[in-house]
C-alpha cells in the first residue's frame, strides 16, 4: 500500500510570502495532525546540528517552527538531541534553546556513554551488537529532522543515517564503518603533506618515528574523510564493501525504530543545500540541484525513496562539483554517479527488514 508523503516545494508559485517555503512549512505541519502523536508524550527531535565551518544545516528558523507546533499539539516535552561534540558547538550556527525553543542535549550524555546495548539478531558480519542512544530511546515520540546530502561511504545521508550514525554512540558508528573495509597507506605515493591528518575528524591519525602514517583504530570510524582529501591518494579503503555498510545501517534504524513503529514516528527529510559530502565535514560545498522543499511522512521507506527520486542527474548545477571530479558513466542516480555507491541499497535494506514500503504518493502542501 502506498504511503501518503506531504511535500512542500521550495520554489514559489508566485512572490507572495504566503506562497514562500517559510509559510508553506507551518501549513505543512498543520497537515501532520502532530496532536494525535505527540500529546501528552516526550519528544526527541534527533536532527544533526553540524561542526567546524559548516552551514549547510537546516536553518533555526525552521526548527523552531517545528517546536512550536509540537508544543501547540500539546507535547509535555519535547528536546533537540545530537552527537555531544556537535551540541557543545551548537551556537556557531545559530542553535540554542532559546532560538530554537526547547532544550538541546546530548543524544547519549556528554560524555558518549548513555546507551541501551541492543543485540543484533542473528549476527550481521562483524555486527554483534549497537548501542543505541538513551536520550533517544527515552523519548515516547521520535521525530527525524534530516538534512538530505550526498555521502562518500554510503552515496547519501538521510533519514536513515540522521539514526543510525546519529542516534548511537561512537563505537557503533566505528563498527558500522569497520563493515566497509580498512584503510591502506602507500607510502610511496604519500607527500607527507599531513592534510589527512590534520582533517581527521576523529585525530586518529598521525606520524610515527619513521615518518610512517600510522592510525589509532581505536578512535577511527573509517569515515574515509582522508581517502577523499588525500592529493596523492596515498589512502585507499581496502575492500570498499558500501553495500554491507549500508545494511549495517538499515539494521541499527530497525533497532532504533521499534519502540517507535508504526504511530510514534514522524520523518521529516529537507531537500535544501544538498552538497556533495555530509555535514560531518564540517564545511560547507556549493549545492548540487536547486534547492527542492521539505518532504514528510511516517514511513522511513517512503520518504528516502522519494527523496532519491526527486534528486535528478539532469538537474545538476555546473560547476559544483569538486574541482577535477567528474560524473560517472551510465544512467545510475546522481550521488551514485557522484560517489560510485548506490543510494538505494539502504532503502531496499529498510524495506527488506520491515521498516515500511517504497511506494508513495504525494500530497503537495500549498
Amino acid at each position: 500500500m502506498a504511503s501518503e508523503l506531504l511535500f512542500a516545494k521550495f520554489a514559489p508559485k508566485n512572490l507572495e510570502p504566503k506562497n514562500t517555503i517559510g509559510a508553506k512549512w507551518p501549513r505543512l505541519l498543520e497537515r501532520l495532525e502532530l496532536a494525535a502523536t505527540v500529546k501528552g508524550k516526550r519528544v526527541a527531535i534527533k536532527m544533526h546540528l553540524g561542526g567546524g565551518g559548516g552551514f549547510s544545516t537546516i536553518h533555526p528558523f525552521f526548527v523552531r517552527k517545528l517546536v512550536e507546533a509540537v508544543k501547540a499539539a500539546g507535547c509535555a516535552e519535547v528536546y533537540v538531541t545530537d552527537v555531544p561534540w556537535d551540541v557543545r558547538g551548537a551556537a556557531e550556527r545559530g542553535y540554542t534553546s532559546e532560538t530554537v525553543g526547547c532544550a538541546i542535549v546530548p543524544v547519549a550524555g556528554t560524555a558518549d556513554k548513555y546507551f541501551y546495548r541492543q543485540k543484533i539478531e542473528p549476527p550481521y558480519q562483524s555486527l554483534a551488537e549497537v548501542e543505541l542512544a538513551g536520550e533517544v530511546m527515552d523519548a515516547d515520540v521520535l521525530i527525524d529532522l534530516a538534512h538530505v546530502k550526498g555521502h562518500g561511504a554510503c552515496g547519501f545521508g538521510g533519514a536513515s543515517k540522521n539514526l543510525s550514525m546519529g542516534a548511537v554512540t561512537t563505537p557503533t558508528r566505528r563498527a558500522l564503518h569497520n563493515l566497509e573495509g580498512g584503510l591502506e597507506w602507500d607510502g610511496g605515493r604519500c607527500s607527507r603533506c599531513g592534510a589527512c591528518i590534520e582533517n581527521c575528524p576523529s585525530h586518529a591519525m598521525s606520524w610515527n618515528a619513521r615518518n610512517e602514517l600510522e592510525v589509532f583504530y581505536h578512535n577511527c570510524k573509517y569515515c574515509q574523510h582522508c581517502v577523499l582529501i588525500c592529493p596523492e591518494h596515498a589512502i585507499k579503503m581496502v575492500g570498499g564493501r558500501y553495500k554491507e555498510f549500508q545494511q549495517g545501517m538499515a539494521l541499527t534504524t530497525r533497532e532504533i525504530l521499534k519502540p517507535f513503529l508504526p504511530d510514534r514516528a514522524l520523518f521529516i527529510n529537507f531537500l535544501m543545500d544538498v552538497t556533495v559530502f555530509c555535514d560531518c565535514w564540517g564545511m560547507t560545498t556549493p549545492k548540487l540541484v536547486p534547492d527542492l522543499g521539505i518532504l514528510a511522512g511516517r514511513d522511513i521507506v517512503a520518504v528516502e525513496q522519494a527523496t532519491l527520486d526527486l534528486i535528478r542527474t539532469e538537474d545538476l548545477i555546473p560547476g559544483t562539483l569538486p574541482a577535477g571530479w567528474a560524473l560517472a558513466a551510465g544512467t545510475g542516480h546522481l550521488f551514485e554517479r557522484i560517489h560510485r555507491k548506490d543510494p538505494f541499497e539502504v532503502v531496499r535494506a529498510l524495506e527488506g527488514l520491515g521498516c515500511g514500503s517504497r511506494e508513495y504518493r504525494f500530497q503537495e502542501v500549498e
